[in-house]
């Protein structure tokens, strides 16, 4: 039986925490005093600046941060986010028919752009390529990378001591160096609110200096000093938590980029207006919504053959969601999933992966049959023919066999036993002082066995039930259940605050055991 004490323990041990101080320097970045330089000197010389992005949360956020911060100093740059449908990933020949500039700076993109990079050497344009995302490694610091006037990426940074950032801390890091290069007097704690979003979007970790730079942001989104941050919190009235980012508010600024245009959440961050911004945010919201219905409709039409280890799917699927599918699919059949949305005779794919498996490393082994593919350990991107479809699944699922069944497990992060006696205020408090939770910290989970008392049905199989174990009557919360209820039920859950009617406790049943 766990108690308050245990917890604490067992919560203290897996924080790895540093000060604001610790956070690691710009310097340590390989290539970025070089980069820094290129653009002081494009700027002094009235140089035309062209910033390409990436079409999710963090590719925007880092667009956001480049527009904020040059805003300020210079006039003669354009921020460019492709279109999914229109440009594909990233700086792709066909994007670049589109630009006319003397410099490109690529953020949260870039790493496998080899032929984009050939044809910026043809027109005599230099780029810079900021990017988090994982490279072809040759040998340990030894890396197959496009030909490009400097390369920021932590990966191929042997000095940078923490790996897992996203890319708009890539881009937080170039402005901080572009400040150093230009002595300017800017505070570039005031980009912290959208980075912590970016963070928490992109599931980096959420431990060392990811941790510390989103517990700031968080501390900055909730005195709403942006249009932005104002137009959420009205949205909520509450107080913006890391879960909130996660499950709200990330969802509805990738849902731009998924069914839409990505612009539109671009406009949002960077908007000067509060009720502009507020109409972009419920722009955002609706465009989430259309995004729901039509991973539903594609989930139903989905049929998985039992025997794959491996799920590969195809079909005549929405571009924008393919990846949100993949995910649903890896937590439904506790399975590595590549879905791929079909156009004309070639597939473009996403995939997601679990535990130990490192789906970056699978599909590597596969190149051959790719016309392009990039990511890391739990999610890739690809391209091929259709007519290579199943080879290709029938390699993965050889190649998969030398995983062994412990490396399919998602770790659930149950604590063990706590009965209702322990469950207040105070363990309420404690739980919250080791936020932020989500990658590399999850949200503690318990298991307890209770008496249903009351059953109220909310929507969509989604249920309210009244609790009770030894006297001590407690409020649950389960989602999308689909079964019947026991009278006695022994079940997975995690604990939240209700502040509807002041500070009150709920459980959300995670699985009923």
């Amino acid at each position: 039986m766990l108690d308050k004490k245990k917890i604490k323990k067992i919560l203290s041990s897996r924080i790895d925490e540093i000060s604001s101080l610790q956070i690691p320097h710009f310097s340590l970045l390989s290539d970025i005093q070089k980069a820094s330089s290129r653009i002081k000197k494009a700027i002094e010389n009235n140089e035309k600046i062209v910033v390409v992005g990436d079409y999710d949360v963090d590719g925007v956020s880092s667009c956001a941060i480049m527009h904020l911060f040059l805003n300020e100093i210079y006039d003669n740059f354009e921020i460019k986010i492709p279109n999914r449908f229109a440009h594909g990933y990233g700086l792709t020949p066909k994007l670049l028919e589109e630009i006319d500039a003397d410099l490109i700076i690529t953020v949260d993109n870039g790493i496998t752009s080899f032929e984009a990079a050939k044809i910026c050497k043809e027109r005599n344009i230099d780029l810079i390529i900021t990017d988090h995302h994982t490279p072809k490694q040759i040998e340990k610091n030894k890396f197959v990378l496009p030909d490009a006037y400097a390369i920021v990426n932590p990966k191929t940074s042997p000095n940078f001591p923490f790996k897992e950032i996203c890319g708009a801390e890539v881009a937080w890091y170039l402005c901080a160096a572009l400040k150093h290069e230009m002595n300017l007097k800017k505070d570039l704690r005031e980009f912290l609110d959208i980075l912590c979003i970016a963070i928490i979007a992109d599931v980096m970790p959420l431990t060392n200096m990811n941790r510390t730079l989103v517990n700031m942001g968080l501390k900055r989104l909730n005195k709403a000093l942006r249009a932005f941050s104002k137009a959420i919190k009205r949205f909520f009235n509450s107080e913006i938590k890391a879960i909130d980012i996660a499950f709200n508010i990330a969802p509805r600024l990738n849902a731009a980029g998924r069914v839409d245009d990505a612009k539109k959440a671009f406009e949002f961050l960077i908007s000067e207006d509060e009720n502009e911004a507020y109409k972009l945010y419920l722009e955002l919201d609706r465009l989430n919504n259309l995004r729901k219905e039509t991973e539903k409709e594609i989930l139903e039409d989905i049929e998985i053959e039992d025997e794959d280890d491996f799920i590969l799917v195809k079909g005549d699927y929405h571009e924008g969601v393919i990846g949100i599918i993949a995910s649903r699919l890896v937590h439904k059949y506790k399975k590595p999933a590549i879905v791929f949305s079909r156009d004309e005779e070639k597939l473009k794919g996403s995939g997601r992966s679990l535990g130990n498996i490192d789906i970056f490393s699978l599909i590597s082994e596969c190149e051959d049959l790719l016309d392009g593919f990039g990511g890391h350990k739990m999610a890739c991107g690809l391209s091929m023919k259709e007519e290579k479809f199943e080879i290709l699944k029938r390699l993965l699922n050889e190649k998969i066999k030398k995983y062994k069944e412990k490396d399919f497990f998602i770790e659930d992060f149950v604590l063990g036993e706590l009965p209702f006696s322990e469950i207040d205020i105070e363990l309420l408090d404690i739980l919250n002082s080791y936020e932020p939770y989500g990658e590399g910290n999850p949200k503690p989970k318990f298991i307890s066995t209770a008496k249903i008392e009351h059953i109220q049905n909310l929507k969509d199989n989604h249920y309210k039930l009244i609790l009770s174990q030894n006297g001590i009557f407690l409020p649950a919360v389960i989602f999308r259940y689909d079964g019947e209820f026991d009278e006695i039920i022994t079940f997975k859950f995690s604990i939240e605050e209700n502040n509807f009617r002041g500070r009150e406790i709920q459980l959300i049943i995670e699985e009923i055991l």
